[in-house]
C-alpha cells in the first residue's frame, strides 16, 4: 500500500531544471515523512484521475483539463480543510507522486528539451494558488456549493475568476463565491480583476456576513465524506461526482451578494470598458 506523505521544504534544492523537465530523478526519500491521519488516503484513486486527464486532453487544452480535473481531484483526494492546509502534503504530491502530471500541465507544450523551459518550481511546491494540484483542490473546495461541483466548472471556465478571487479572504464566504460565479458569467478577465479589487476594498468596510449570512459547513458531513471507503472516480469520468453533503449556500444570501457585486462591478473602473469602437 502507498501512503500519503509530506515533503520537507529543504527538498526543493533537488528540484533542478533537469528534474522539472523530467531529465533527472533525484531521491527524495530522506525528505519524506508518512502522514498520520488515522485513516488511509486512496492514492490509487488520485492516480486514476491524473492518468485520465492526460488521456482526455492535450497539453494545449489547459483550461478544459482544469475544468474536468478539479472536481474529480477533490472527490478523489479526501482531506479536511485543516489537513489540506499542510503545505508538506502538496509538496510531496507535486514533486514526488504527481511530478509527471505537473510537467505535462505546466511544462513547455511543444515538448521542448530546453531546460530553461522546464515547468516552474512553484507548480511543484508553491503556494496554494500556484501549486499544480493544490490550486485545483482548493478551488473545488471553495467554489463547490454543498455537494454540487457545477459552480467549480463554471468558475474555471473563466480562469480569471478563481485567479483573482482565490486569494481574497472573502473567498471563504460561500454566498460571495457563488454570487461571483453568476455575476462574472460571460465576463472578461478585466472585469473579474476589477470586481476582485472593488470587492477587496469594500470588504474592509462591509460586513458580508451581515448582508448575506453564510450557512456553516457541516463537520459531521465532512468527516463522513473523508472516511468513505468506496471511492471510484471511474464512475464520474463523464458526469460530475458529489462532494461533501454540506448544506448549500442559502439562495437569499447568494441573491443579496449578486445585487451587491453587480453594483460594485458597475462602479468599478474596468480597463477598456469605456473605449468607443472605431
Amino acid at each position: 500500500m502507498r501512503f500519503l506523505k509530506t515533503l520537507n521544504f529543504n527538498a526543493t534544492k533537488l528540484m533542478t531544471p533537469g528534474f522539472r523537465a523530467g531529465a533527472e530523478a533525484p531521491d527524495f526519500r530522506d525528505y519524506e515523512q508518512v502522514v498520520q491521519l488515522g485513516r488511509d488516503v486512496d492514492l490509487d484513486a488520485i492516480a486514476v484521475v491524473l492518468r485520465e486527464v492526460r488521456h482526455r486532453f492535450s497539453r494545449t487544452e489547459g483550461t478544459a483539463a482544469d475544468i474536468w480535473l478539479a472536481p474529480r481531484l477533490h472527490y478523489s483526494l479526501r482531506l479536511t480543510r485543516r489537513e489540506a492546509a499542510n503545505r508538506g502534503i502538496w509538496r510531496w504530491l507535486g514533486a514526488v507522486f504527481a511530478a509527471d502530471y505537473v510537467r505535462w500541465r505546466w511544462g513547455p507544450s511543444g515538448g521542448s528539451s530546453d531546460l530553461g523551459a522546464a515547468a516552474p518550481l512553484e507548480r511543484f511546491v508553491g503556494p496554494d494558488y500556484k501549486h499544480a494540484l493544490a490550486r485545483l483542490w482548493w478551488m473545488a473546495e471553495l467554489f463547490r456549493n454543498g455537494p454540487d461541483y457545477q459552480p467549480v466548472a463554471a468558475a474555471l471556465g473563466n480562469q480569471d475568476i478563481p485567479n483573482y478571487l482565490f486569494r481574497l479572504d472573502v473567498a471563504h464566504h460561500r454566498p460571495t463565491v457563488q454570487a461571483a460565479v453568476q455575476v462574472l458569467d460571460g465576463k472578461s478577465g478585466r472585469e473579474a480583476n476589477a470586481l476582485a479589487k472593488a470587492l477587496n476594498a469594500a470588504a474592509s468596510t462591509l460586513m458580508v456576513d451581515a448582508i448575506a449570512p453564510d450557512v456553516p459547513l457541516d463537520s459531521e458531513s465532512s468527516l463522513g465524506w473523508v472516511n468513505e471507503a468506496d471511492i471510484d472516480p471511474g464512475r464520474f469520468f463523464v458526469q460530475l461526482p458529489s462532494g461533501p453533503k454540506d448544506p448549500p449556500a442559502a439562495p437569499d444570501a447568494v441573491e443579496a451578494m449578486v445585487v451587491l457585486l453587480e453594483e460594485l462591478l458597475t462602479e468599478a473602473p474596468v480597463r477598456g470598458r469605456d473605449l468607443v469602437p472605431g
